[in-house]
């Protein structure tokens, strides 16, 4: 028996998602196929050449570059992606970049598994908090939770870690947004997708039939692949983190630590974070303590839904 005592979650009420009020619906994901089928107005090449070789725009070049030289090297260019880049309406832009080679790994949180589940199944995602929580509804949506613990049962049945898993589920419903989820983006482009969860971080986890232990096993195979995938950077590859300041760079920096362990030494690594804002944990964890004098490494500050459409542009324009 526990010594203290426990919240007792079976007590909680589960509201249905159509009930829900939600800040992101499937009319604000832009599909860049349809936005550059007319690009012949704007040419990459000229709009690269308009931006000045300094500060910012001399990085961004820069990261342009390495990841044309990556693709063309066939070396592994690893994403780690937060969910606020996934909720901003840039997730076909991410399946576009996987689907042309410019991401051959893509890793991301538990918020973002609740995020593509939500637009894939229901076409909406983000509720509006300062509403919903003070009502005992925020979090509460019972059909997110029980797809997310299907999820977890198929990717256990299966062998499959939990970013895969859940991009083979999608991939087998009859999900009608299914096309414009990133994980079902990496498995139709074969490629892995890794999900790591923090305990206590997801409204997955306030839901009384929460399947901890088989996540915390599914999510802890993803580390073990996303070790591998972070060895393979250590020959001349680039990562890019796209706005997640705190899990995954804790994350990478693990198998930052494993791959050293392993005797693996970089070299001629091409690291970038893109961001709101720089981040502590993304500049140490990420660009400054894994590869110091074995490569480069760029800040680019902007928000998500301006930044990777514009590097999407850079790099397919």
């Amino acid at each position: 028996m526990s010594k203290f005592e426990e919240a007792d979650l079976t007590r909680i009420k589960p509201v249905p998602i159509a009930n829900r009020k939600s800040k992101v619906t499937v009319g604000h994901i832009v599909d860049p196929a349809k936005v550059y089928k007319k690009a012949g107005t704007l040419d990459a090449r000229r709009f690269g050449s308009a931006l000045p070789d300094i500060l910012a725009a001399e990085s961004l070049k820069k990261v342009v570059a390495a990841m044309k030289k990556a693709k063309e090297s066939g070396k592994e260019i690893m994403w780690l992606v937060g969910a606020h880049t996934i909720k901003c309406g840039l997730s076909l832009y991410v399946n576009s970049l996987m689907d042309a080679g410019f991401i051959t790994s893509l890793s991301t949180t538990g918020s973002a598994i609740i995020h593509d589940l939500e637009l894939a199944f229901y076409g909406k995602t983000s509720e509006f908090v300062e509403e919903e929580l003070p009502a005992g509804r925020f979090g509460m949506a019972r059909e997110t939770s029980a797809h997310f613990n299907d999820a977890c049962d198929h990717a256990a049945g299966s062998g499959l870690g939990l970013g895969c898993g859940v991009g083979d589920y999608i991939a087998r419903s009859d999900a009608p947004n299914k096309k414009i989820s990133v994980f079902h983006g990496a498995h139709a482009a074969g490629i892995p997708a890794t999900a790591h969860i923090a305990f206590g971080t997801d409204i997955i986890h306030q839901h009384p039939d929460f399947p901890a232990a088989k996540a915390g096993e599914l999510t802890m195979k993803d580390f073990r692949i996303v070790t591998d995938r972070v060895g393979r950077v250590f020959d001349a590859g680039v990562v890019i983190i796209f706005g997640s300041a705190v899990i995954l760079p804790e994350v990478f920096l693990k198998a930052v630590s494993i791959n050293y362990n392993l005797g693996n030494k970089p070299a001629k690594i091409m690291a970038a974070s893109f961001d709101m804002i720089p981040q502590y944990r993304v500049r140490e964890n990420v660009l400054s303590r894994p590869f110091k004098g074995a490569g480069e490494a760029f800040t680019i500050t902007g928000h998500h839904e301006i930044m990777l459409p514009l590097l999407y542009f850079l790099l397919t324009g």
